[in-house]
Parts: structure tokens; C-alpha cells; sequence
């Protein structure tokens, strides 16, 4: 752990040119580099969907790839799965944490933030010790803000606190782009919200090809369009269709399997022992294996299929 004052050579003011500043000391594991300039802010809601997941996974891979540093807060949900994703295709990846330095919440991304260490940086500029309290979360979000060079707000619910980050975003003159979701669903209200508060705006935008983050559009060929998660087949062909699963994908079929008329995601994480952070992707698996359906309210089931 190393603290950078505000006026020292390493501090991210100095070394990504930062406007506006950060102006405030830091601590920082890991280390900020040149290259980490004009990085993409990876924001959204800490109980996303396995869209909204997917979602900040492709905006997270189409950063690293383009060259771009991804920043997130840590978070669960949204925050993780754009920390995951960077590191997963080899790109350098950021957290700054509403914490201090040597407390990672939640917890269960103590690994998740050692892994950030060797590619990247966690920093805070509270002091250790500093424990989870709601006032400090703005703050990071603030510090979010200023270090990207844009910010996408990937799925977020009405009252989302990545909506601040988003708004600050747009005042210190960064670029924001804003996913699409389906209209109603409420995980995607904040999303309208701030496309309806902020619209005109010169620097927003409404995320509809993963080439608009890195200017590569005309030639980037995944649109939303392709990137839906659709059903894998019709109820007809399901029926006649052979799901083979094993391991945790099984168990967690099978515990879904228990309640015809759905089960939520806690209750599948408590039942299965399976954490928070693992289970968003075996779901995915499923509901892509076309095994499980997801309805409104994180709740899974069966789809019309037998192992």
C-alpha cells in the first residue's frame, strides 16, 4: 500500500492529466499508468440481470480490446462482472474503492481485487480501516467520474446510486453512453430516466453498437440487435431437445426444477452454496443451453425441456 499526495508526480492528477482533478491524496495498490488515460467507466446496478451481466462483460471485452483501461467501483453485480471481464481478455482494469485500501467489500471480492492488483490498480482516498458506510459510496462515485474519459450505464434502476456517477460524468465533460433495455422492465427505469433528464445533451448517447465506445462503429459488426439474448429455440423444438448438463449446472437446474413456478436468485445461491459471484454465469449458461428462462424479478425457471 502506497499513499500518493495530491501533488506527487504519481498521483492519477498528474499522470492521466485528470480534469478535474481528483485534488485529493490517495492510496493505491497496484499501479496507474500512462496508458490508463481516457479509460471507460463501467457503471450499474449491484443485483443486474444475466443481460445486464452479459452486457457489462461485451462492454468491458470491446474496451481492453481497443486498447482502453476499464474503471469500475468493485461493486457487486455490474461493477464485477466489467472488472471480470477486462481481466479475462488481458486488458488493465481500475478499482476505486468506497473503502479503505485494505477492507474490500463485499468480501467476496478480496480475489477479485488481487487479481485487479497485478494488471492494473485499486485505489481509495479513505484512510485504512475505512469500513463499508453508504455517505463514502457517492464519493468513489465522484472519483469514478473524474478518472474516465467516458462512462457507460449499463443497467440501472430508478434509484441506482451509478446514476450519480453517470450525471457527474456528464458535468465534467466526459461521454456517456447508456445501454438499452426492454421498456417496463424496472432494472432499465434509471436508464430512461437519465436519457429522458439529460436528453440533447452533447455528450450522451444511447449505446446501440459496442464500436461506438472506441470510435471503430462502421466497422464493428456486434450491434444490439445480434446481441439479445433470445430463446435458443421455439417450445416445439425445446420439447424434443436433449439437455445434457453436469456438475454445478445440473444441481442448480435441478434445485430450479423444485419450483414449476419459479425461484429466485438468493434462494438458488442459499440452496445450491453457490455464491453470488459464480452463479450469474451458470444461469447464463443455462438460459443459453435454453434449460431456464428468466422472468422479472431475478426469477428462474424451467423451460419446457427434460434432461
Amino acid at each position: 500500500m502506497v499513499r500518493i499526495t495530491s501533488d506527487s508526480p504519481d498521483h492519477p492528477d498528474r499522470i492521466l492529466n485528470l480534469r478535474p482533478e481528483i485534488g485529493l491524496p490517495l492510496f493505491e495498490e497496484g499501479r496507474i499508468l500512462k496508458c490508463d488515460a481516457c479509460g471507460i467507466a463501467v457503471v450499474g446496478s449491484r443485483k443486474p440481470t444475466l443481460y445486464g451481466i452479459k452486457l457489462a462483460g461485451k462492454v468491458a471485452e470491446t474496451a481492453v480490446k481497443n486498447g482502453k483501461t476499464v474503471i469500475s467501483g468493485l461493486a457487486r453485480g455490474i461493477d464485477s462482472e466489467a472488472h471480470r471481464a477486462a481481466l479475462k481478455h488481458g486488458g488493465r482494469t481500475i478499482a476505486v474503492l468506497g473503502t479503505g485500501i485494505n477492507i474490500v467489500y463485499p468480501e467476496e471480492n478480496i480475489g477479485l481485487a488481487e487479481e485487479i492488483k497485478l494488471s492494473g490498480a485499486v485505489i481509495s482516498q479513505f484512510p485504512p480501516d475505512t469500513p463499508p458506510i453508504g455517505r463514502n459510496f457517492p464519493i468513489r462515485n465522484e472519483t469514478v467520474a473524474k478518472m474516465c474519459g467516458t462512462l457507460v450505464l449499463v443497467q440501472a434502476a430508478a434509484k441506482s446510486g451509478s446514476l450519480i456517477t453517470a450525471r457527474l460524468a456528464l458535468e465534467y465533460g466526459k461521454k456517456v453512453f447508456v445501454c438499452p433495455g426492454e421498456l417496463g422492465d424496472p432494472l432499465f427505469e434509471g436508464n430512461y430516466i437519465f436519457l429522458q433528464k439529460y436528453r440533447g445533451h452533447k455528450n450522451l448517447k444511447i449505446l446501440i453498437d459496442f464500436g461506438m465506445l472506441c470510435g471503430t462503429a462502421a466497422n464493428d459488426q456486434c450491434t444490439f440487435e445480434d446481441f439479445q439474448i433470445q430463446p435458443a429455440e421455439n417450445t416445439q423444438e425445446i420439447r424434443k431437445k436433449e439437455i445434457h448438463l453436469d456438475g454445478k449446472e445440473k444441481i442448480v437446474y435441478n434445485i430450479i426444477g423444485t419450483k414449476p413456478e419459479g425461484i429466485d436468485f438468493d434462494t438458488i445461491s442459499v440452496l445450491s452454496g453457490i455464491g453470488a459471484a459464480e452463479l450469474p454465469t451458470i444461469l447464463l449458461s443455462l438460459i443459453l443451453e435454453g434449460a431456464v428462462t428468466e422472468l422479472s424479478g431475478k426469477i428462474y425457471r424451467l423451460c419446457e425441456a427434460k434432461l
